[in-house]
């Protein structure tokens, strides 16, 4: 069996969590483009032309506070998810057990679902802090668990 392959469950799984994760990047970045074209908030001279905006004449803007909203979430979750793929590759290379890998990833997922709901819906903080936390405590565990694998 392959480490790096699809017969190595924590491989799979990992494989699966991280296309999810980047799947849910992307349709937020989806979601910004069509923010902006429906509330017709764009940020630069050229976004405004008349084929995507019609015959209003728009000037750039960045006063949103629902797009910047929208942008601050999408970032975050760039932040969040690199550092995850990355860490998740050499975590999956040493070899962990099966049910404790898949529930990291799948704690990490359900933390930058939570998180993305809380930020976007503004819901009361320690919501959004709790969330992000949990998530940077699961990657912690995984870089933790490859260091202590590259001592030996």
């Amino acid at each position: 069996m392959e480490i790096l392959g699809f017969d190595n469950p924590v491989f799979a799984q990992f494989a699966f969590y991280s296309i999810v994760l980047i799947l849910k990047t992307l349709g937020l970045a989806l979601l910004i483009i069509r923010s902006r074209i429906k509330r017709k908030v764009f940020a630069f001279p050229e976004d405004c032309s008349q084929i995507i905006v019609g015959k209003h004449h728009l000037k750039p803007t960045s006063d949103d506070a629902y797009i910047k909203r929208l942008r601050r979430c999408h970032l975050n979750n760039l932040e969040n998810i690199f550092p995850f793929v990355t860490v998740g590759i050499l975590y999956v290379l040493t070899e962990p057990e099966a049910t404790t890998a898949a529930l990291y990833f799948r704690i990490f997922l359900l933390s930058r679902v939570v998180y993305d709901i809380a930020f976007l819906r503004a819901l009361p903080q320690p919501s959004r802090t709790f969330s992000y936390l949990t998530g940077v405590i699961v990657i912690c565990m995984m870089a933790w668990s490859v260091l202590q694998k590259g001592t030996l």
